[in-house]
């Protein structure tokens, strides 16, 4: 298991954002070679109990303190509201393409 972040690291969550536009390339690219795609979702909304670790694992969209209850958006919240927010194929596909990670997997056609 990773090390213990502090709130700033958490909130700051890149990893997550990268592995969002990595797969969302894949997607697309699937989709592009004939896949039935329906939906896309991302798990989970909010930090919240795990099973197995407890609260100690905190990946979701929206860091929650679990002392007074506050929701603070992480990076990746603000990324997948612009993400969500663009209209067209081709605005998803400048968004994914941005992706370091998966530069070349979307063409903007």
């Amino acid at each position: 298991m990773d090390r213990p972040q502090g709130r700033d690291e958490l909130l700051h969550d890149v990893k997550r954002v990268e592995y969002h536009k990595g797969y969302l390339a894949s997607l697309a690219r699937a989709i592009r070679n004939g896949a039935d795609v329906r939906g896309y979702f991302v798990w989970g909304l909010m930090d919240n109990f795990e099973w197995l670790n407890g609260y100690t694992v905190r990946f979701g969209l929206y860091y929650v303190n679990f002392q007074t209850l506050q929701r603070i958006p992480k990076l990746s919240a603000r990324w997948y509201m612009s993400f969500l927010g663009q209209s067209s194929y081709y605005n998803m596909s400048v968004i994914v393409r941005n992706s370091s990670m998966h530069s070349t997997l979307i063409s903007s056609t």
